[in-house]
């Protein structure tokens, strides 16, 4: 994945119309996995996106405001993301994606069309990498999503401390 993702890096598309800024400095969250590295964020709501040691090339999107999980897969890998984007336009559609069924997906596509700044970043993206959108986006993050362990995700100590995490808020997460 690091290459996949290097060698998207010096095709010089820059990916914030999309929802995936990389200008600046990101501070990790509470939430953020142990073992993650980042490698965008959303800009809002400290949500940001990243690879975890030992899962491979799979893209994972951290969502410090949820209650309950706060990490989710989004892709097995950046090429699969970059097809998902071409496919719905927005960074915001993979991240909510575990939270929605397919109509509120549907819905959420048909009151975002692209921007004309995300249409020419899409444009850029299908002619540079010569990708095309993910067939049945919705389905693919679902199955992803469904097929994998949350469990499985490490956290750093912040996680588990009580005045990040509450218990309330541990007890959902564990479902105990």
């Amino acid at each position: 994945m690091a290459l996949a993702y290097q060698a998207f890096l010096k095709k010089g598309i820059d990916l914030a119309p999309l929802g995936w800024e990389t200008n600046g400095m990101f501070i990790p969250y509470f939430c953020t996995p142990k073992g993650a590295k980042v490698l965008g964020w959303a800009g809002v709501d400290g949500i940001h996106y990243c690879i975890i040691r030992g899962f491979g090339d799979m893209i994972f999107a951290v969502s410090p405001m949820n209650v309950g999980d706060y990490v989710h897969p989004i892709a097995r890998n950046f090429e699969d993301l970059l097809r998902l984007l071409l496919s719905c336009t927005d960074m915001a559609a993979l991240e909510q994606c575990y939270a929605w069924d397919e109509e509120q997906y549907k819905a959420f596509l048909m009151d975002c069309p692209a921007t004309p700044d995300q249409q020419a970043v899409l444009d850029a993206i299908r002619s540079k990498t010569s990708l095309e959108p993910m067939e049945d986006a919705f389905h693919y993050v679902k199955k992803l999503q469904a097929e994998f362990d949350l469990s499985a995700i490490p956290y750093t100590e912040d996680y588990y401390d009580e005045d990040m995490t509450p218990p309330c808020q541990r007890k959902l997460l564990s479902g105990k």
